[in-house]
This record gives C-alpha cells, sequence and structure tokens, in this order.
C-alpha cells in the first residue's frame, strides 16, 4: 500500500487536503471518503482512516479521505484563484460555517483531481452528515459518477436538536437564524440564548430547517410528530445507485427505538426496484463512529462493495 498526501481544489477553488492509499498493482478503482459534521477532519482519524485504507488496497481499491469545507469549528481556507488580490484568497470554512448544499463542490473537486490520476471507477461513502451530504449530491447531481454508496451511521440532525433545545427553543432559534439569513447576515453567529451558539446563522437554519437539504434522515419526524412537510426520506428515496446502509448496532444518533428501527425505515422508503441492489447491516457492538470496530467496519464495507 501507498499513502500520500493530496489537496485539491473544489469547483469553487476552495483547496481541500486529503489522504490518498493506492494499492501496490494499480488500479482504476477509488472510493471518496465523506467525514462527518463536527469531525476534525480525516487527520485525527488515524484509526479508521488506516483499517479503510488498508481495507481497500488489500482488496484493488484506492481509496481518498479529504478534509471537506466542514473540517474543524472554524478554519480560514485559501482559494486556489490568482485572479483574486491575495487578501481576497480565502474562505471562512469549518462546522460552524458549513452549508451542505456546498458538499457537490467538494465531492466534483475530488473526483476531477482522481480522474487527472487516471482513475475512471468510483464510489462514495460517507459517515454521519457524510451521508447527508451523499443524498443532497444525489438529488442536485447532473451526472452522478458514482457506482456505488455508503450510507455510514446516517443520522437525524434535525430531530437531534429539535429534542435537545426543546420545542420553544427550537423554533425560536430557527426564526433567529433563518432572519439572519434573509437579512444578508449568514455568517453572524447565533446568540447564546437560542442553544445554537457559536453556530453561523446560516449553518443553524441549514441544520434545524425541516424542510432543507440537511434534513434527510429524519426519524423524529418518522416516529413521533412532523416539522415540516418535505417528504420524508425524499432525497434516499430518489436515489438510483446501488447503497449500502451500514449502522452501528449501538449507534447513540439514530433512531429513536434504536437502530433495527432505522433500518426498518430505510427499508420502507427505499423503492421496490432498489431492494435487492441495496444493502442494510448493522455491526453488533459498534456506536457511532465505530470505535474499536473499524477493521470489521472496514472489511464490510469493501466486501459489500465488490460483491453486493
Amino acid at each position: 500500500m501507498n499513502l500520500s498526501f493530496v489537496s485539491f481544489p473544489a469547483t469553487d477553488n476552495v483547496m481541500l487536503p486529503g489522504l490518498l492509499y493506492e494499492p501496490e498493482k494499480p488500479t482504476k478503482k477509488v472510493t471518496i471518503w465523506l467525514h462527518g459534521m463536527g469531525d476534525n477532519g480525516i487527520f485525527y482519524k488515524s484509526k479508521i482512516m488506516n483499517e479503510l485504507g488498508k481495507a481497500h488496497t488489500d482488496k484493488g481499491i484506492a481509496f481518498l479521505a479529504f478534509n471537506n469545507r466542514g473540517a474543524h469549528s472554524s478554519k480560514r481556507l485559501k482559494l486556489a484563484d490568482d485572479t483574486l488580490p491575495e487578501e481576497d484568497r480565502s474562505y471562512q470554512g469549518g462546522t460552524y460555517y458549513e452549508v451542505i448544499a456546498d458538499a457537490p463542490k467538494d465531492i466534483n473537486g475530488a473526483v476531477t483531481s482522481l480522474k487527472d490520476h487516471g482513475y475512471n471507477e468510483f464510489y462514495l461513502a460517507g459517515i454521519s452528515s457524510g451521508a447527508n451530504k451523499i443524498c443532497n449530491y444525489d438529488a442536485t447531481a447532473d451526472d452522478t459518477h458514482f457506482k456505488k454508496y455508503i450510507l455510514a451511521s446516517p443520522g437525524d440532525d434535525t430531530g437531534l436538536f429539535f429534542k435537545d433545545l426543546g420545542e420553544k427553543r427550537y423554533w425560536k432559534a430557527s426564526q433567529h437564524a433563518a432572519k439572519l439569513v434573509s437579512t444578508g447576515k449568514p455568517l453572524d453567529i447565533m446568540p447564546k440564548y437560542t442553544g445554537m451558539h457559536p453556530f453561523s446563522a446560516q449553518s443553524s437554519w441549514d441544520i434545524l430547517n425541516p424542510n432543507g437539504d440537511y434534513n434527510t434522515f429524519p426519524f423524529y419526524e418518522e416516529t413521533n410528530q412532523r416539522l415540516g412537510d418535505k417528504p420524508l426520506f425524499n432525497e434516499y428515496a430518489n436515489i438510483k445507485t446501488p447503497t449500502l446502509v451500514i449502522i452501528g448496532q449501538e449507534d447513540e444518533y439514530t433512531a429513536q427505538n434504536g437502530t433495527q428501527e432505522a433500518i426498518d425505515i430505510f427499508l420502507k422508503h427505499t423503492p421496490s426496484q432498489m431492494i435487492k441492489k441495496n444493502g442494510f447491516q448493522l455491526v453488533p457492538g459498534a456506536g457511532h463512529s465505530f470505535t474499536n470496530y473499524e477493521e470489521g467496519f472496514a472489511d464490510r464495507i469493501t466486501d459489500w462493495l465488490i460483491h453486493g
């Protein structure tokens, strides 16, 4: 296995760093990995990154893990645009400023970079909010590029924030964030009383809006009460690319009544023509991040990519 540091521009020229694991024998196949919200990125996740890299390269598949623009809490990123003045060649990134609709820019930038490396068969895997990004990407892409998707630990952040904040504060925070965004102040930090500090208004509205792009796995709305009127699991239900849904059996951020309920909900919203193409797996003992179960998790993913 060969490991190299890489960096590439997203389609809007935001520079993103990553790690590329390649097998000794050249291959045209590669998996792109999307980390979750609140992660410090892939460079501080050495155990799971190395296990995923090893499992892929052992089976003749390269593996690219990169920091998307939401890595770290707050991060100034460089722009690869020589036409701009030096003082304008930066971008406010990080979890507190991220908007999920920007994810396709990062994904397409990774695809373009990998094509330049000679790859032509692509798989896309995402954990936690990385899974949300795959659904958003698929819903907005003219050409998805990818042969298969992996949705790992898909969570209901909108529902979780609703429960954590409580109904009254949730709606107050939503209204405050929406007002700031609509009045041209999307980067303003949310006040502490909303419970969303230190998120920006744009990220808060992205997460809290039940009808927004972020709300792709609404387990709470499925099993309790509706918060919006967007069709439940709409983006997932319209995916026509074979998809593996894989969840740790002890995942603490999934459906209210446990992970088997989450799998049952996914099965309910899977179109009949995709049931045999998709996969649904629980990893016994594992939590949301698959800590201490990284090797088995990685093997399950690569086995499914090869054998379906």
